[in-house]
């Protein structure tokens, strides 16, 4: 499984081969049979769609949240990330629609201390984070970066930054565009070391709007 240049899903999982046409994104299942599929295999089919509609946004995010979780497994950061938020963070039926559970999906996974006490407001000009910093906290630890991200469920487009502030500044500001503000959105925080070779895993901070 690999991304496309155009953030496009390459690649296969099971009998599913994902494929671009004229800047489209295409599933199709391998093999030809005249049997109805069974409830099972529309099953895999509607989760298979609903992540990916969820994946595809945040590609890049996942691609480094994952990246140190692939080193040594054969995987590629967005195969592990698919995984486990297939895994874990889907809920309902194909018969009644699939949808994402997000307080349960993980854009990041490690070992890094995560943040503590975490929150976030709106703010003019975007989103406001704040997490408390420890005392006694040391290097490298205070170089931690954070990373922001708030995904836009009814536009299908998320806004993130990789690297922002340090862990021992507290706070950080996610800019939004002004059309933005009022969206309806679902909010993470993490951090990264700033050599890249440690991350936390992402923690929800929850719906705004």
């Amino acid at each position: 499984m690999k991304n496309g240049l155009t953030g496009h899903i390459k690649g296969k999982v099971g009998n599913l081969v994902f494929y671009t046409i004229n800047g489209k994104q295409v599933t199709r299942t391998i093999g030809k049979t005249t049997k109805p599929p069974t409830e099972k295999q529309k099953q895999t089919h509607a989760e298979m769609a609903a992540i990916n509609k969820f994946l595809k946004p945040v590609l890049e995010f996942i691609s480094l949240g994952f990246a140190l979780k692939a080193i040594n497994t054969g995987k590629n950061a967005f195969n592990l990330a698919l995984g486990y938020n297939k895994k874990y963070a889907l809920q309902g039926n194909c018969a009644d629609g699939i949808s994402i559970d997000y307080e349960k999906v993980l854009l990041t996974q490690g070992s890094l201390c995560p943040p503590l006490n975490a929150a976030v407001s709106p703010g003019p000009q975007g989103l406001n984070f704040t997490w408390e910093v420890q005392q006694g906290t040391e290097w490298p630890e205070t170089t931690d970066q954070v990373m922001l991200l708030a995904y836009f469920p009814e536009l299908q487009k998320a806004v993130y930054v990789l690297a922002g502030a340090s862990r021992i500044k507290g706070a950080d500001v996610l800019p939004l565009q002004p059309a933005l503000l009022t969206a309806h959105m679902e909010v993470y925080i993490a951090f990264i070391a700033a050599d890249r070779k440690k991350i936390s895993d992402s923690m929800y901070l929850g719906k705004v709007n």
